[in-house]
């Protein structure tokens, strides 16, 4: 009878040595919720960034430009006519998603002499998340 009450425990130390299947989902649902919150945030800075490198293409891309308007007196025709000058590399009048640039030479005697704008995150012009040069180049 002896062997009989020593290998109870064992078998109970046995059965008790791995988590049991309600600890391991509530584990598994505790790491997607802080890879989710983890991946939102990642996400947001990641559109941020791509604003803020889009506004330094734009600003490089004015400095472009206007050095092409103090050389010639006039803004130059379009963004692809500055590249194949070499003034600026092609990729350059590309925005963060891929789109050109709007650029568009305002008639002599307007300011700005020029508009130059980036359709933004959701790729469409005339929305809410168009960049505007002018919007952030005066402060």
């Amino acid at each position: 009878m002896a062997s009989a009450t020593t290998s109870t425990p064992r078998r109970i130390s046995a059965a008790r040595r791995g988590f049991s299947l309600l600890e391991l989902t509530l584990v598994i649902a505790i790491m997607g919720i802080l890879m989710g919150v983890v991946a939102f945030s990642l996400l947001g800075q990641s559109d941020a960034a791509r604003v803020e490198t889009t506004k330094l293409r734009m600003s490089q891309l004015q400095t472009a430009i206007d050095g092409e308007m103090a050389m010639n007196g006039v803004a130059p025709t379009g963004l692809n006519a500055l590249a194949a000058s070499g003034k600026i590399k092609q990729d350059a009048i590309l925005d963060e998603w891929e789109q050109p640039f709007y650029y568009a030479p305002r008639p002599a005697g307007q300011k700005p002499a020029y508009d130059l704008r980036s359709p933004g995150p959701d790729r469409l012009m005339q929305t809410a998340d168009d960049i505007n040069l002018w919007d952030f180049a005066s402060q």
